[in-house]
């Protein structure tokens, strides 16, 4: 085993553990964060760094190896550049979900949505007026 094979296995161990290690710790920030908008963003930082340098490591292993071939270099290339990219469109629309944010269309500023203690029968007065647990609602309450 020469020196270069030598390398070559250091070099993917160290991808292997770099992207291991980094998946573990999203995974761990992600169980400690305290909202799902905050767990989105622990996990994308894993799925951009930890991913691609698992499927680097695995090039690299074919290339040191001698089986690497364009089909698997090409393969390689577009599995990291769709992770990417669906890591981020997926992220996009799970924020968006979870902020209940619409798509900007003419029907959404078309819609109103009451809120309480706008008017609403019955409903108690929003704002600093708004009676505290111990004062009566309404005037022939008091």
């Amino acid at each position: 085993m020469g020196i270069v094979q030598v390398l070559y296995t250091v070099v993917f161990a160290a991808l292997v553990l770099l992207g291991s290690v980094y998946l573990l710790g999203s995974a761990i920030a992600m169980w400690r964060s305290p909202d799902a908008l905050t767990r989105l963003n622990q996990l994308s930082a894993g799925i951009a760094f930890g991913l691609p340098a698992l499927v680097l490591a695995n090039a690299l292993l074919e290339f040191s190896h001698g089986t690497m071939t364009w089909g698997k270099a090409l393969t390689a290339l577009a599995a990291i550049v769709a992770m990417l990219v669906v890591a981020a469109v997926a992220s996009e629309v799970l924020g968006r979900s979870v902020l209940g944010v619409r798509d900007g269309t003419a029907e959404d500023h078309d819609r109103q949505v009451p809120h309480i203690g706008d008017g609403e029968p019955g409903a108690p007065p929003a704002g600093p007026d708004a009676p505290t647990e111990d004062e009566p609602r309404f005037q022939a309450d008091r």
